[in-house]
Order: C-alpha cells, then sequence, then structure tokens
C-alpha cells in the first residue's frame, strides 16, 4: 500500500525533473481567459502559489508581469531555477506566503489547491492580496470519458487512491473564504505523449511515486497493459478546469 503518513503534496514530488518532463502545460485559451480575467499585464505582480517546477510560470513569463513564484519542494524549487532562473522563486506553502500583506495583485495556483488547507489558505492569500486582487485557480485533469483514459485510471488505481474528486465544484470551496465574484469556466487540452513517457507521466503521480516498489511494479504491470494497446505515441485529453475569483475589501 501507499504510505498515507506521507505528505503526498511533497514527497510524491520530490522527483522534479521527472514531473517537469511528463506533466502537460495549459491550453492557451484557458491561459488567454485568466490573463484577461484576472487583469495581468506588465504592472501587476503576480504569485505562482505551489509553483512547481514552472510549468504555468513558463508560460505567464510573456505577458510581461513581475512574477514570484512560491513552492516548498526542493526538488521542484530546484529545476524551476534552472528553468527560469530570471524568476524568483521562495520557499513557501500554502499557509505560509513569504511576502508582505497588501503587496500582491494576483495570485494563481495551478494544480495546487487540492493540496491546500483551504480556510487557512484562502486567508493568507488574502492576506499578501492589494484590496480587489484577485486569484486564479486552474488544473489539468485526464479525460475518463475517453474510455481507454477511464481504463489507464482503473489501472493506476485512482478510484481508491486520488488525493482529490476529479471534477470538483471549488467554488464553494472559494466562497468560505473572503472571496467573491467567482467564475468557472472549463476548457479541452491534450498530450501527445510516446508510451515510455506516458509510463513516466503515471509514475509522477504522488501516491505511485511513494509506493513500496513491490507495489508499483504491480501497479504499472497493469498500466503497461492499457498503455500498449494504444497508439505510439498517444494523445492523452484532458479538461483544463479554470477559476477566477476576486479578494472581498478589508
Amino acid at each position: 500500500m501507499a504510505d498515507n503518513s506521507r505528505n503526498l503534496g511533497t514527497d510524491g514530488f520530490a522527483d522534479g525533473a521527472r514531473y517537469d518532463a511528463v506533466r502537460p502545460d495549459y491550453p492557451r485559451s484557458a491561459l488567454a481567459y485568466l490573463v484577461t480575467a484576472l487583469g495581468i499585464d506588465s504592472d501587476a505582480h503576480v504569485v505562482d502559489l505551489g509553483a512547481g517546477t514552472g510549468i504555468f510560470t513558463n508560460q505567464l513569463v510573456p505577458f510581461g508581469p513581475r512574477i514570484t513564484a512560491i513552492e516548498p519542494t526542493p526538488g521542484m524549487r530546484e529545476v524551476f531555477a534552472k528553468r527560469l532562473p530570471t524568476v524568483t522563486v521562495l520557499d513557501g506553502r500554502d499557509v505560509s506566503i513569504p511576502l508582505a500583506s497588501g503587496t500582491v495583485d494576483c495570485v494563481i495556483a495551478a494544480q495546487a489547491l487540492h493540496w491546500f488547507h483551504a480556510p487557512v489558505a484562502l486567508e493568507e492569500i488574502h492576506r499578501v492580496l492589494v484590496d480587489g486582487g484577485r486569484l486564479g485557480l486552474v488544473w489539468n485533469e485526464r479525460d475518463e470519458s475517453v474510455g481507454w483514459v477511464a481504463d489507464l485510471g482503473h489501472a493506476m488505481r485512482w478510484p481508491h487512491f486520488q488525493p482529490y474528486e476529479v471534477g470538483k465544484d471549488y467554488a464553494p470551496v472559494v466562497a468560505a473564504g473572503p472571496f467573491v465574484n467567482i467564475e468557472r469556466r472549463k476548457f479541452s487540452h491534450c498530450q501527445t505523449l510516446s508510451h515510455e513517457l506516458l509510463a513516466q507521466r503515471v509514475l509522477s503521480t504522488s501516491y505511485i511515486a511513494v509506493m513500496d516498489a513491490p507495489e508499483q511494479s504491480l501497479v504499472m504491470k497493469e498500466v503497461d497493459k492499457v498503455i500498449r494497446r494504444q497508439p505510439d505515441p498517444v494523445e492523452l485529453p484532458y479538461v483544463t478546469d479554470v477559476y477566477r475569483a476576486t479578494a472581498a475589501l478589508r
């Protein structure tokens, strides 16, 4: 069994290089929506909270904002610093953002909020935002309405170990914090992977990464059966779930 006593949000992502090599970027349509909805421009100070290896940050850089990345996992920060040497990346987390109050125009969490202690994290995000600052959330989720992707999820034992509920509506979670004007949008996305990289993509899943070797081997044998039935390379479809919200006035 996976060791549930470990912190999957950090231990599960210790291998930053693997994560960076196999995780998808975000669709341009979703990025364009966020940039417009959050008012991101060259004058904005944006925090990427739970920035990982900088996959989302890298897509945000061309829009010209000042970006501060916050990431608790050393292996992730190491890859981030190599990928984006001109962007500041700090050791911090959802409940402890190492920035002064009221100094940030926008906070974005990409593929991260489900790891947060939401009630405390939303208050901490609100603390660092200027009055009327904005919050953006984004997830890439495997599209299990596609038959083989659903088969892959079962082979991965996702229904048993999943760290969060795919498709969950996070609007009530955000609304329970000091945020208003919440809007949700969904976008389609796709990632092309060789069979080998798709296997590595599965291995980058937090709970699989921390399994003991015998169990991980059993899971990957089942995963391989699904992968081998697909063309090589294969297109892995995603639904990209996006939210925007405004910080309530103090």
